[in-house]
């Protein structure tokens, strides 16, 4: 197995080396003014340290953004972000896959946001995007290692329409959307009603309120959800504090999630380092004495990027509690990124 680590280790580096500024054009002027674009290239590889079974998670894609405007404005702003992604010897993988082994053309992000109405205060959102809940929503951790709190919910992104803007002392976005995630599917006619008001996300403390609502599609058909969350930030010179809680039913069944991250950065901001611990308590018996169960974990990470586009980053975790038919083995993710 170290054979075929080095292997991946020495195809990944040469393909993100080969397709440099130098040997890929960057000649995007067809998009017009006010854009820019990107092309993303990463390569993961996933080790269970219990099991030694090594998995691998290889995407290429483009990222294009574009404002729209008139002589007086902006209209609006375009955002398409295709990837294409390959899984090799996947465990588990996610519904959309056929198997651990799939490749499959996705969406992270495909939306145009119209931004004429009232100078900020009132857009309209239509398209793939990414649900107003939590930290995940403020930050965007699309194609990195290091996620929030989507999981605990069991859906990040997804199709449909919002309203959104900033006004003079929060921000806000209230979406109606499919509830199929990636994915624009019928099946068991999921759908969803969230929505996140917070405080503006240029200050040194944030605090938001979130809600979620209704079907998500999940492998084994729709389950319904329903949660309401608070999250917190604070941002101490190159320190980042964050903690998001949450309550909430899936299927009828209580559940109570807690998140907390620690993150540094150092003053060149090209380094990162950060811990984080999950929690989530859920109901499994409905009885007169309901009973509830749990499971909580920790990760830590760390993430270098050059001046040339150039990542690297590993991210190690660790059980702190297993719940009954819940495994958590130990895990380790080493992913190499370019973007240009």
């Amino acid at each position: 197995m170290q054979k075929s680590y080095s292997k991946w280790l020495a195809i990944s580096i040469g393909s993100n080396l080969l397709f440099s500024p130098l040997t890929i054009a960057s000649d995007w002027t067809f998009l017009g003014e006010n854009s820019r674009s990107s092309i993303d290239f990463s390569s993961r590889i996933n080790s269970n340290i219990n099991t030694q079974k090594y998995s691998f998670l290889n995407v290429f894609g483009i990222d294009i953004h574009k404002v729209f405007s008139n002589d007086t404005a902006d209209i609006g702003t375009l955002i398409l972000q295709p990837y294409i992604v390959k899984l090799n010897n996947v465990n588990n993988p996610p519904f959309i896959f056929d198997d651990g082994n799939d490749t499959k053309l996705t969406w992270r992000i495909a939306n145009f946001n119209y931004t004429a109405l009232n100078q900020g205060k009132f857009n309209i959102r239509v398209g793939h995007f990414e649900v107003p809940f939590g930290l995940e929503y403020q930050i965007d951790t699309n194609g990195t290692l290091r996620q929030l709190t989507a999981a605990q919910r069991g859906i990040k992104t997804d199709w449909g329409i919002s309203i959104n803007g900033i006004m003079p002392r929060f921000e806000y976005e209230v979406a109606l959307t499919r509830g199929s995630g990636i994915e624009l599917n019928s099946n068991g006619n999921p759908h969803l009603f969230s929505g996140r008001i917070a405080t503006l996300s240029n200050k040194n403390t944030v605090a938001g309120i979130s809600w979620l609502t209704g079907d998500v599609l999940t492998a084994n058909g729709v389950a319904e959800q329903k949660y309401i969350g608070l999250d917190t930030s604070y941002y101490y010179y190159q320190w980042q504090f964050m903690a998001e809680s949450s309550i909430g039913k899936v299927e009828n069944n209580n559940t109570l999630n807690g998140f907390v991250e620690v993150l540094w950065r150092n003053a060149k901001e090209n380094l990162s380092v950060y811990t984080q611990i999950d929690y989530q308590r859920f109901e499994v018996d409905q009885t007169e004495n309901s009973k509830y169960d749990s499971k909580s974990d920790w990760t830590a990470g760390i993430k270098w990027v050059s001046d040339g586009g150039f990542d690297i980053s590993a991210q190690y975790k660790q059980k702190l509690k297993e719940a009954e038919g819940i495994n958590i083995d130990p895990s380790f993710s080493l992913q190499l990124r370019y973007r240009m």
